[in-house]
Order: C-alpha cells, then sequence, then structure tokens
C-alpha cells in the first residue's frame, strides 16, 4: 500500500529546490509571453481612441515607439530573471527566501521600467499633439497624471511624476529585497550558539 500513497512523494518533490526553481523559471517565460501578447492589446487599443489630426497620429506614433520600447523591457527583464531563477544555486532549506528576494526585484524593475518610459512617451505625445492625442486608457490615467488641461503642463506633470514614480518604485523593490535578506541574516545568527 506505500507504494501507491502519492502525497509523501510529492511532499518531498516540493521540500526540494529544484522544484520551485524549474515552477517559478517557466512562470517568469510564460509572463514574459503574456507581457507581448498585452503590449499588443494595448497597441491596438491605443489607435482605436487617437485624434486624427497629423499632430496627434504623428504624437500617437512617438507613443507606439515607447510603448515597443517599454515592451522589450519587460520581456528582457522578465526573461533575464527567468534565468536567473534556473541557474540559482541550490542550498539545502533556503529556495523561497532567495526566490522571493529576485522576484522583489524583478516587481520593482518591472515597475520602474514600465512607469518611466510610458510617462516619457505620453508627454511627448501630449507635447507633440499639442493635447489632441492624450493616453485613453484608464489604466494609464490611474498610474499617471497629465491626461486634462494645457498641453506642456499636462505632459511635464505626467513626465515628473512618472519618473519620480519609476525611481521610487525602483527603490521599494530593491529595498524590500534587501530587508527581507537582512531579517533572514538576522535569524540566521541568532540561531547560531554564542561564541565564547
Amino acid at each position: 500500500m506505500p507504494k501507491f500513497l502519492i502525497v509523501p512523494a510529492l511532499l518531498r518533490l516540493i521540500s526540494e529546490g529544484s522544484f520551485f526553481k524549474q515552477v517559478f523559471a517557466w512562470l517568469l517565460r510564460l509572463w514574459t509571453a503574456a507581457a507581448v501578447v498585452a503590449g499588443i492589446w494595448l497597441s491596438i487599443e491605443l489607435w482605436r481612441g487617437g485624434g486624427t489630426s497629423s499632430q496627434a497620429i504623428f504624437g500617437q506614433l512617438v507613443f507606439q515607439v515607447a510603448l515597443v520600447v517599454a515592451l522589450y523591457l519587460v520581456a528582457h527583464l522578465s526573461w533575464v530573471r527567468s534565468q536567473d531563477v534556473a541557474a540559482m544555486p541550490q542550498i539545502a532549506g533556503e529556495v523561497i527566501i532567495p526566490l522571493t528576494r529576485l522576484l522583489l526585484r524583478l516587481g520593482g524593475e518591472l515597475y520602474a521600467s514600465l512607469i518611466a518610459v510610458a510617462s516619457t512617451g505620453g508627454a511627448l505625445m501630449i507635447w507633440i499633439s499639442a493635447g489632441e492625442a492624450r493616453p485613453e486608457l484608464a489604466e494609464l490615467r490611474v498610474l499617471l497624471p497629465g491626461t486634462g488641461g494645457d498641453p506642456f503642463p499636462a505632459g511635464l506633470a505626467m513626465l515628473l511624476t512618472g519618473l519620480a514614480s519609476a525611481a521610487l518604485g525602483l527603490l521599494g523593490g530593491y529595498l524590500a529585497s534587501e530587508l527581507l535578506g537582512l531579517l533572514c541574516a538576522i535569524e540566521s545568527n541568532t540561531r547560531q550558539p554564542p561564541r565564547a
């Protein structure tokens, strides 16, 4: 009967670091593919709601270039971090914390790259089109101001707020990763017997 029990074998597999490394490396690769599909969808949606003047079309074209750059950054960062996950050293009992630290860094990097490029592209689009073409998606309006008012201050607000948010997002991701590492170092030091 013990030969037919699946749970002990499954628990042993889960407790090994290689299982989590493989699963999360593949999840990040799938995330890369999903980001590409989402970027294509976003590009199509942005063209639907744009203006018709030559300035608006050129502004939208500039924003599309920024969108391609953001999409490249997201895909490349995710792919590189998936390779980092797959290449993580196998240390007994230490799998989830290093993986979580890496994912926290990735979150900060993705947020910073997306917001910095989107805010720069959005500001250029507003300035080039003299305010006729603006990011119309609700998702962008939540993340970045500058969707109303005069073109120059609106674009400037979008650019400065986006760049500041990107810097803070990157700082937050790396800070969370370092704090988790610090907590683990404190925990491992408290386990060691005191030195005589």
